[in-house]
């Protein structure tokens, strides 16, 4: 969704609300499987636009530990602000336009052109932040069996999880072998490498 600022930009002090309701944001990094509600508040200080409100919205996630698809509720306060500059136009400069300054960003583009909002993208952005970097549907998730892979919260796989079973039971073994061979004070060489 694009929203024009201009009236916005064109008047210091002046201050709209605006309530969003946008439906489900889908990129490949954010599945939203709810709208997007909120409302956002624009505010020009003279020096600078001002945009603050909140967003909620549920997004499908997969857990970090069993790979489970499930639904996280997602909430993000949303405080940003951009610089205003006026730009001089037409003979004699006596007449202005309001510009918002925002730095280039080659991963995000920009939010602006000219006095038109890509509002989804602020949404997509402050939306993506909030999403947690390992996801789990349950706090007490007991994940997937290293061996066979069996989803080990719908019951036990019977795979043999002793040392064997071990990510770093190769070096468990060459630990083992070590303190199998003959004590040699630590630094000297022993007698068949020489």
């Amino acid at each position: 969704m694009r929203l024009d600022l201009s009236e916005v930009l064109s008047t210091v002090g002046m201050r709209i609300s605006c309530p969003v309701e946008e439906p489900p944001l889908v990129d490949e990094y954010l599945e939203c499987v709810a709208p997007v509600v909120g409302d956002l508040v624009f505010t020009n200080t003279g020096s600078a636009l001002l945009i603050g409100g909140s967003l909620a919205t549920e997004a499908l996630l997969s857990c970090a530990r069993c790979l489970r698809y499930y639904r996280q509720p997602l909430e993000v306060d949303i405080e940003e602000q951009f610089p205003l500059r006026a730009r001089p136009m037409g003979p004699g400069a006596r007449k202005a336009t309001v510009e918002v300054e925002e730095e280039e960003d080659a991963q995000t583009g920009s939010l602006f052109t000219g006095p038109v909002m890509d509002l989804t993208d602020l949404l997509r952005q402050s939306l993506t932040l909030v999403v947690p970097l390992r996801p789990l549907h349950d706090p007490d998730c007991a994940g997937l069996c290293m061996n066979c892979g069996a989803d080990l919260n719908e019951a036990a796989c019977g795979c043999d999880t002793g040392r064997e079973g071990r990510a770093l039971s190769g070096l468990g073994a060459l630990l083992e072998r070590g303190e199998q061979e003959p004590n040699r004070a630590p630094g000297k060489p022993d007698a068949l490498s020489q």
